[in-house]
């Protein structure tokens, strides 16, 4: 989560924090006097204001995507959430992979899941894979199994194990995703969420170049 997200998200609970303490002796919830009613009325700009932040922040990571220079992917391992089994991205060499970095508390990652899953089924057969990556602790992953990802490759790893490259991108916030091609470089940079349609766009061309 940004720092932007962070202030905002404090924000607002300072706000509505203030707004309890000040009104909480009154018969009713309404402001009594010039002094309550300029604290609720400023906390309530405050809260406005913080809550607008978040929407622009969150719109503007719709769609982000940076073309990168030619990288290899560095390896590293992974479990999965369904048995714990060791994989490591090398793993899936040959094919293009769909790397999405996800956390059960990011509201965009929770929106774009069911499109990733949409993708996996339609693009698995032609050389696709897409993994949905959490660093967060599996029993965690384990409270929240109707936001899991059915389709997708759904793994979870610590943050300090990944490479330094990824580490650096997450403390960004998330989602983060990136396309690889066939042969393990990295072609695409998405920071936010994405629907089907932007993320088929994005790995069709480099299906097609598996194929030729």
């Amino acid at each position: 989560m940004t720092l932007i997200l962070v202030f905002s998200f404090l924000f607002i609970a300072v706000g509505v924090g203030i707004i309890y303490f000040a009104l909480r002796k009154n018969p009713y919830p309404i402001p009594q006097g010039a002094v309550q009613w300029m604290v609720t009325i400023m906390c309530v700009l405050l809260v406005c204001l913080s809550g607008l932040t978040i929407a622009l922040v969150w719109t503007h990571q719709e769609h982000s995507s940076t073309a990168l220079p030619s990288t290899y992917v560095e390896p590293f391992e992974f479990q999965l959430v369904s048995d714990q089994e060791k994989r490591n991205i090398a793993d899936y060499s040959g094919r293009v992979v769909l790397l999405n970095f996800w956390a059960t508390w990011c509201q965009p990652c929770i929106t774009e899941l069911p499109e990733l899953d949409a993708l996996q089924v339609a693009y698995h057969d032609k050389g696709l894979v897409v993994l949905t990556i959490s660093d967060e602790a599996l029993e965690e992953l384990q409270l929240y199994t109707d936001l899991l990802p059915e389709e997708t490759v759904s793994g979870y790893v610590k943050l300090e194990d990944l490479p330094e490259s990824f580490q650096n991108e997450l403390a960004f916030g998330r989602p983060v995703s990136y396309v690889i091609d066939g042969t393990g470089m990295i072609r695409e940079r998405i920071r936010g969420a994405g629907n089907f349609a932007y993320f088929e766009n994005l790995v069709t061309p480099w299906l097609a170049a598996l194929e030729s």
